[in-house]
């Protein structure tokens, strides 16, 4: 087997992994998923111009992989975000991928390169009792593919093609390829306790999507109801989150503004259609 090829198989190992670790609950879907991420890459660094030591991501998954393998186990858990609690949260995801605050902790103290402590803590999201590393897991997937199609390799597998297929979704309707991840209150609460609480099962989040619609493009549509106007959920909001998800529409080009017109490339959600309009009226 030349080295391409096998270069080849074990990317599509990764994808096929990616999508069996988000469809999983099983911890250990996640040292493997890391285990199969390092190979593939490196062994697509011997055969392209490819350098995974810029990439942030990379750097980041690559200390936790190695944490794993050669230290401790990181007491991961996969966290979904029910249909129902969408009148709660905003979010861009339904999963998380949670570990321990004091299990990154120890990981960044004990690594040497001090950029890669920035890069760990740069890439994922701090709650305060749990660190979500599921934002570094995706673009760093999206980092992936684009790399696969760059140089043009032959990537077999439904993993692959199922990515492939999402990506060319928000390429025709101007979605956004990567995301920020972050999960906020719309009522100020404690993301701790939601995720304590109110998060559910991977298991649950599936038979969420199996019960639910195939819409346009093949992908699923729900219906849901908001208890509240959003405007009086606008009100309970910290400044600094109204801004995060402004900032996040503006930064992901999903909304433009010439003057004060407005376009944008998907529909809003309740909350970002208040936040749009007291950006537009009152500033914020």
């Amino acid at each position: 087997m030349t080295p391409i090829k096998s270069c080849e198989l074990e990317l599509s190992r990764f994808f096929n992994r990616y999508y069996k670790y988000c469809a999983s609950s099983d911890a250990d879907d996640l040292k493997d998923l890391l285990s199969v991420m390092c190979s593939a890459c490196e062994k697509l660094e011997k055969v392209k111009a490819v350098n995974f030591g810029k990439n942030k991501r990379y750097r980041a998954l690559k200390a936790l992989r190695n944490f794993a393998t050669h230290e401790s186990e990181l007491l991961n858990s996969a966290k979904a975000i029910s249909v129902v609690s969408v009148k709660m949260i905003h979010a861009e995801v339904q999963l998380m991928s949670l570990l321990p605050l004091e299990v990154v902790d120890y990981a960044i103290r004990n690594l040497k390169s001090k950029q890669t402590k920035k890069y760990l803590k740069e890439v994922t999201i701090n709650y305060g009792r749990y660190v979500d590393i599921y934002p570094a897991l995706f673009n760093f997937t999206v980092d992936l593919y684009f790399e696969v199609i760059k140089h043009k390799l032959n990537i077999e597998g439904s993993g692959f093609e199922e990515l492939k297929n999402s990506i060319n979704y928000e390429k025709v309707n101007g979605f956004p390829h990567y995301i920020s991840g972050k999960v906020i209150m719309l009522d100020g609460s404690d993301v701790n306790n939601f995720i304590e609480t109110q998060a559910v099962s991977i298991e649950h989040k599936n038979l969420e999507f199996a019960e639910a619609p195939i819409g346009e493009g093949g992908l699923y549509s729900f219906v849901t109801a908001y208890d509240a106007m959003p405007f009086d959920e606008g009100r309970k909001m910290e400044k600094e989150d109204k801004s995060y998800i402004l900032n996040l529409l503006i930064d992901s080009g999903v909304v433009t503004f010439n003057c004060k017109e407005l376009s944008a490339t998907r529909p809003l959600s309740p909350i970002e259609a208040v936040i749009i309009y007291e950006y537009l009226n009152d500033g914020l």
